[in-house]
């Protein structure tokens, strides 16, 4: 992010300082109030600097006023539940940031100053965005939990080609400024429904969206032509589950996810099959009887096979490309350490398939990853959600 190179901040600054001239008394004085906190002049033209200087996008005056205003919601916050930021934790915040600018954090802050950018700024910077993660975390951690389902799902949509359909219920109610707070409220407490039969009564009772008298039901939709900020939100709930209070022009939306369907997910190619065939003569009944009550997996064909001169096994691993499409038939309908047993006349042979391996050329699945990046996923839309309503419940005045 730091495309300015640092030898010319200095020179930044001083166009900087002649572009915002502030008399000594009111350096200090507040610019912007939000609820009971401040936003100080010094803090505005700061955070100004600071902006230009790291090239962030967008017009650094409007972006500072918004950037402070929401680092003040955000700390208000965290005082409520207790939370500050740990040394360790933002001594290693300031050691990745400097480290984009292949700098140690001593000397980042060091190059800051030269332009006239004080330390503080930097670490208000850094220790609001802590803070605030961990605010999502301690008020949204439980409602982030991500299912077996869910991550399969993600696996199967992205593995093979699966069309996803959601059938959802909506509430939509107008926000009237006469009654926007408690509309506000109402939302937030229909939004812990979890019966798909209440979150309908409630949609009959309360919604203003043509779809009331049907309980709220729309028809299936695919997934992928939702409007783009809902379908993170859908993709993140089970079957009952219910968004955050979605805030949209005039009105505020929750939906309910009543069911989910999709094409069958189709198992990816194996690379290897590895199987075994074990012949023994048709006559030895005694053997089969005793395959049949006790063979468990393929490597208990050796003892079998050891003990008996007149018995053969051969097992082997091979691609599917490799394999004689008689036997492809006899193992393609076959699950792990299943067998099929066939009487040749003379002999009887046992067809077992001991495993499929994945392809090794397909692309590996890291399950772990999946459910890691849903989780922040989920958790991203709950704080921007969370955010926006303390904004709009925020009282800010400006100077």
């Amino acid at each position: 992010m730091l495309k300015t190179p640092l030898n010319t901040l200095a020179a930044l600054a001083c166009v900087w300082g002649l572009a915002m001239p502030a008399t000594a008394g009111g350096l200090f004085s507040a610019a912007i109030r939000v609820n009971e906190g401040v936003i100080t002049n010094f803090e505005l033209q700061q955070r100004q600097l600071f902006l230009e200087i790291l090239k962030f996008p967008g017009f650094p005056s409007q972006l500072a006023r918004d950037q402070l205003i929401e680092e003040r919601l955000k700390q208000q916050e965290a005082k409520k539940l207790g939370i500050s930021v740990p040394a360790e934790a933002l001594q290693a915040a300031l050691d990745d940031y400097a480290s984009r600018a292949n700098l140690t954090s001593d000397q980042f802050i060091e190059e800051l100053g030269k332009a006239g950018v004080d330390k503080s700024t930097l670490v208000d910077f850094l220790s609001s965005a802590i803070m605030w993660a961990e605010v999502v975390r301690v008020k949204f951690g439980p409602q982030s939990a991500i299912s077996e389902e869910q991550v399969e799902r993600t696996v199967n949509s992205n593995t093979s080609g699966t069309s996803l359909e959601v059938s959802l219920s909506e509430i939509i109610m107008a926000l009237d400024p006469d009654i926007e707070e408690e509309v506000q409220a109402r939302a937030q407490e229909l939004s812990k429904i979890t019966s798909t039969a209440q979150f309908s009564q409630a949609a009959r009772q309360y919604s203003d969206a043509p779809t009331a008298s049907l309980g709220g039901k729309i028809t299936w939709q695919k997934l992928d032509t939702l409007p783009p900020i809902l379908q993170p939100l859908i993709f993140g709930l089970a079957p009952g589950d219910v968004t955050e209070p979605l805030q949209i022009p005039n009105a505020v939306a929750i939906f309910q996810l009543r069911d989910i369907r999709e094409t069958p997910y189709q198992r990816p190619t194996a690379g290897a099959v590895d199987y075994a065939i074990y012949q023994f003569p048709a006559e030895d009944t005694k053997t089969l009887a005793s395959l049949r009550a006790n063979l468990v997996h393929c490597d208990d064909l050796y003892a079998w096979a050891k003990g008996n001169p007149t018995h053969s096994l051969i097992r082997e691993s091979r691609a599917p490309a490799e394999i004689a499409t008689d036997l492809q038939s006899v193992l393609t309908p076959l699950d792990d350490n299943e067998f099929i047993v066939q009487n040749t006349g003379n002999w009887i042979a046992l067809t077992m398939l001991c495993g499929r391996a994945p392809n090794l050329d397909a692309e590996a699945i890291d399950m772990a990853q999946i459910r890691t990046g849903l989780r922040n996923q989920r958790l991203d839309n709950f704080a921007k959600g969370y955010l926006e309503n303390l904004r709009d419940d925020a009282r800010i005045v400006y100077k």
